[in-house]
């Protein structure tokens, strides 16, 4: 439905209404300029190609310095990284690697270290 102007709705059956009304409650139709929009669905875009060398720079140093004793935190991983990666790098590496399990996190305060997981 492109450009459904919003007059025309008083000419619709009640059915159509009713299937109309449950279009832009569910989010599939927006009002906008008193015109009705199909919605595009936009989810996550993930790394681009720009920083993708950093993410995987990143994981492969969180990998190996969380094998270490003690583990690793995010400033240890910053003072060996130069320019290779930064900071937002190490967050999003240390949540994926979370998630699968791979690392396992302690925390003391806000200060957060890695270990391998077991």
């Amino acid at each position: 439905m492109d450009n459904f102007n919003i007059d025309r709705v008083a000419t619709l059956s009640h059915e159509a209404c009713q299937a109309l009304l449950v279009d832009i409650l569910s989010g599939k139709l927006k009002v906008k300029d008193g015109g009705l929009f199909p919605v595009t669905p936009v989810g996550p875009r993930g790394p681009t190609a720009k920083v993708q060398p950093r993410i995987e720079a990143c994981r492969a140093d969180l990998i190996r310095m969380a094998g270490l004793e003690g583990g690793v935190t995010a400033k240890a991983l910053l003072d060996q990284a130069g320019d290779r990666f930064v900071y937002t790098d190490i967050l999003l590496v240390a949540k994926e690697l979370l998630a699968s399990g791979t690392i396992q996190e302690s925390r003391k305060g806000r200060k957060a270290t890695w270990v391998l997981g077991s």
